[in-house]
């Protein structure tokens, strides 16, 4: 079963869904509306740890429930205030956007339970919880209508989709196309941009500063991305530098959701031989949550995947104090440093996961001893140096961290 659902503001959107399946949002291109058939069964998320459920009963409340744990007033469960919470008019536009379409927990106003907000120690923008939450509980949910597909599955053959190409589908798509923009403008104008919110990936460094990353698989991961960009740049006759930003925004900003698909193309209660595909989409509000290696304490959530009213949701993987950061763990949530840097464009100052990749070895790793300078000279060039230095600030910061990491 396929609807073809008019969009209520601009009559040339789709939205498509055939249980099991997760409904994506689909845009007119030109005269013609492209119909991405997701007829699919969810399986894993890899990109973002995720996990999913059925919403769950309503619990009755009685009095008796009420009234336990007594006391004269509320206990304070919150920690003290670490951010200042963002108030642009763009932020505003997206809550009233995503409120629209029935979002639920977004940081309208101080009882919603999330809010976007900036560091007041390092200024980065992120999530916190205005609330208290228990581990296990939903901190905020958007309906599925509200992902912007990145991946056409029939189009897609037996290798998934490349960053760059997610990036050119976003161009086209969305950031290009004049009747998508106007739909989903208060999203798009909440993603960075190059002067704001942007962390250059390896793919943006010179030649000198790919090669001081040292590491082998750092050096062939950048050139590799470099090439795929300028490939599809000449292939497609889109700009370099426009088709780069665009792959970075989607490798740094998209969640990829592996699905099963038939020989058609499409998955449903007919399908054989279902071959594994990933599909990119981008999550409104959902995508500002910063990543923890180490301790992270909430998880991607898929709400009932197989209906029609699925949801997207953060929830709790521990205990979450009002007034703390959300954190979640990228890419498949044991990314090293090297997917990281590669992905994301930041070096993060704790992941467990570098001394089990420097333990396992191989071709494309180093010894401490085969790297060009030590771990003393690397803090010291930094120290003596810091942001001044521009991606190679980056390059030492990345340095430092492998170099510590040796078990």
């Amino acid at each position: 079963r396929v609807e073809l659902t008019a969009h209520p503001i601009s009559n040339t959107y789709i939205m498509y869904h055939s249980p099991p399946a997760l409904l994506l949002a689909s845009v007119a291109l030109g005269l013609g509306v492209q119909v991405l058939v997701c007829t699919s069964t969810i399986e894993v998320v890899s990109a973002f740890a995720v996990s999913s459920s059925q919403s769950p009963k309503k619990r009755k409340v009685t009095n008796q429930s009420k009234g336990m744990g007594g006391g004269f007033g509320k206990k304070d469960d919150s920690v003290p205030a670490t951010h200042d919470r963002d108030t642009s008019d763009e932020i505003n536009s997206l809550l009233g956007f995503l409120s629209s379409w029935k979002s639920v927990g977004l940081g309208l106003d101080s009882k919603a339970g999330t809010e976007v907000g900036y560091s007041t120690i390092n200024g980065r923008r992120g999530m916190y919880a205005t609330k208290s939450f228990k581990k296990g509980d939903i901190l905020c949910k958007i309906p599925s209508d509200c992902a912007l597909a990145l991946s056409d599955p029939s189009q897609m053959g037996d290798i998934d989709q490349t960053p760059a190409e997610g990036g050119l589908n976003f161009l086209r798509w969305y950031a290009d196309n004049d009747k998508a923009r106007v739909m989903w403008e208060p999203y798009l104008n909440t993603l960075p941009t190059n002067a704001a919110n942007f962390d250059p990936t390896p793919d943006f460094y010179n030649d000198e500063e790919i090669d001081a990353l040292e590491y082998p698989l750092a050096i062939r991961l950048a050139a590799g991305r470099r090439m795929q960009i300028n490939e599809l740049s000449e292939k497609e006759g889109i700009p370099m530098d426009e088709l780069q930003f665009a792959t970075w925004l989607i490798s740094s900003r998209s969640f990829v959701i592996s699905i099963s698909i038939g020989d058609e193309g499409a998955a449903g209660a007919g399908a054989t031989a279902a071959n594994k595909k990933a599909l990119r989409v981008l999550l409104p509000y959902l995508d500002m949550i910063n990543h923890s290696s180490d301790n992270a304490n909430a998880e991607l959530h898929l709400i009932d995947p197989e209906k029609d009213e699925a949801w997207f949701a953060i929830r709790a993987t521990r205990p979450i104090k009002a007034g703390k950061e959300i954190s979640i763990s990228y890419g498949s949530g044991v990314e090293s440093s090297v997917e990281l840097l590669q992905n994301y464009g930041f070096v993060p100052e704790e992941n467990r996961i570098d001394a089990l990749m420097l333990k396992k070895g191989g071709s494309e790793s180093l010894a401490l001893a085969e790297w060009s300078t030590t771990l003393e000279e690397d803090k010291k060039a930094l120290e003596e140096g810091g942001d001044s230095l521009g991606n190679m600030a980056n390059v030492l910061r990345f340095r430092i961290k492998l170099k510590g990491s040796y078990p």
